[in-house]
């Protein structure tokens, strides 16, 4: 047994915890409110306790080692069921958190799910907002934000949700009149103004390209342009799997299969990761995402 007892320094578990959701020293620091060096110190003081790394350090990165990743999955369940404990205890509610997600996947995804969250975490309080809007998350009092992006965003946490594959929408009697693509000439396509160019790529990879409709709308929500096209005021490109309640009026006109160029993602700041409420957002819309994946492929 060590000198010390039988546990390591609690502080350095916690400077380990830290940097190993992190994945970086210095958003652990931020997160804890102490400097990198001190991040590092404690860390070292750790694996010397355990006599093995726990990190391998680069200049540039750090990154968990076996062992390293091995203790971060049982310090981060413990210090969950402890967090959980002080909160019981205590009988004041969790912070919360402040989620900015777009309309589209929170009216369609998000809100049919929500009572589970809540059953599953009853202490946290959610607070959404739906925009379009794309938000800081360094400046901006929003902790997690779920975004339709063609490429990981620098310097923030990501966890990929769902591939988006664009599909034509519209009410069953403007499907009677296209046969094929090439009769959306005589349409009304409806667009969105954040995407403006997904009717252009969805075209010319049906072979397309350059088709010119009659007329066309443009709406700055998803929601919005779906429900203009449940109204047969034209054709809508939504997402397939993700339309919610307009898949009970509006059809899909064509068979086509078009791959997407973008994929929903939730990112936070890294040093949240540390987090109750966040780990437990992320840890259920993963789990939640997961079961909905293994659904649709049936």
């Amino acid at each position: 047994m060590h000198a010390m007892g039988p546990l390591p320094p609690l502080n350095a578990l916690q400077a380990f915890h830290a940097a190993g959701v992190a994945g970086s020293f210095r958003d652990a620091a931020r997160a804890l409110n102490v400097t990198p060096s001190a991040i590092s110190h404690r860390i070292r003081a750790l694996e010397e306790w355990l006599e093995r790394p726990l990190f391998a350090r680069s200049p540039r990165q750090v990154t968990l080692t076996k062992e390293g990743r091995v203790l971060l999955k049982t310090v981060s369940a413990a210090f969950t069921r402890i967090a959980a404990a002080a909160e019981a205890l205590r009988g004041t509610p969790s912070a919360g958190l402040r989620i900015s997600a777009l309309p589209l996947f929170t009216n369609a995804w998000l809100i049919p799910r929500l009572e589970r969250f809540e059953k599953k975490h009853p202490d946290i309080c959610l607070e959404i907002e739906t925009t379009n809007r794309v938000v800081d998350l360094q400046r901006e009092n929003v902790d997690i934000a779920i975004r339709n992006l063609r490429s990981l965003p620098q310097g923030l946490a990501a966890i990929k949700l769902l591939d988006v594959r664009p599909v034509p929408m519209c009410t069953a009697k403007i499907a009677a009149q296209l046969k094929t693509p090439s009769d959306l000439a005589e349409q009304t396509l409806i667009h969105l103004s954040s995407r403006r160019g997904v009717w252009s790529s969805w075209l010319r990879a049906v072979g397309c390209e350059g088709l010119k409709s009659r007329r066309k709308l443009v709406f700055d929500t998803m929601p919005a342009a779906l429900e203009a096209a449940a109204q047969g005021r034209g054709v809508a490109i939504g997402i397939e799997g993700l339309v919610g309640e307009w898949d009970r009026t509006l059809v899909r006109p064509f068979a086509h299969r078009v791959p997407g160029d973008a994929s929903y993602y939730l990112v936070h700041r890294r040093g949240d990761g540390v987090r109750p409420e966040v780990r437990a957002f992320t840890s259920w819309i993963t789990a939640e995402m997961a079961a909905f994946k293994r659904k649709a492929a049936r």
